[in-house]
C-alpha cells in the first residue's frame, strides 16, 4: 500500500497539487480556528474564511481519493463540475445538518464561501503548469 502511495505520488502531478492545496487549506483552517480569528477580529475571518478553506480541502480531497481509487472519471478538474459539487455539498452542510445536529445554523453565504473555494482550487490548478493535456497522471 505504501508503494502504491509513494509511486502515485511520485507520478501524479494533480496528486502532489491536489495534497499541496489540501494541507496548506486545513492548516490555514487551524490556524484561523484557534489563532487568528480572535487576533485579526476580521468579520470574513471569522464567519467565512473557513467555509472557504473547507470547500478547497474537500475538492482536493476528492481529486486525491479519485487518483488513488484510479477513478479518473471522478477528477473534479473542471470549473463548472467542482461549482456543482461544492454547491450540493454546501446546501447538505448548510440545510440537512441543522435538521440533526441542534447547534448547527443555516447561512447561505457559506454556501458561497464553499463554492469559493472551489473556485480557488479551480484557480490553483489552473495556474499551476500542471494543467497542460494528458499531465493530469
Amino acid at each position: 500500500m505504501l508503494n502504491k502511495i509513494y509511486h502515485l505520488f511520485k507520478t501524479s502531478k494533480l496528486l502532489r497539487l491536489s495534497f499541496s492545496a489540501g494541507f496548506g487549506a486545513f492548516s490555514l483552517y487551524t490556524l484561523n480556528k484557534f489563532y487568528l480569528r480572535d487576533l485579526l477580529n476580521w468579520s470574513f475571518g471569522k464567519y467565512y474564511l473557513n467555509d472557504v478553506l473547507a470547500g478547497l480541502l474537500i475538492v482536493g480531497i476528492v481529486n486525491i481519493l479519485s487518483i488513488y481509487g484510479n477513478q479518473r472519471r471522478l477528477l473534479l478538474i473542471k470549473l463548472p463540475r467542482i461549482l456543482v459539487f461544492t454547491l450540493l455539498c454546501g446546501m447538505f452542510w448548510e440545510y440537512v445538518t441543522p435538521v440533526y445536529l441542534h447547534y448547527s445554523v443555516s447561512d447561505p453565504f457559506d454556501v458561497a464561501a464553499y463554492m469559493f473555494g472551489g473556485l480557488c482550487y479551480w484557480i490553483i490548478i489552473r495556474m499551476n503548469p500542471v494543467n497542460r493535456p494528458n499531465s493530469y497522471n
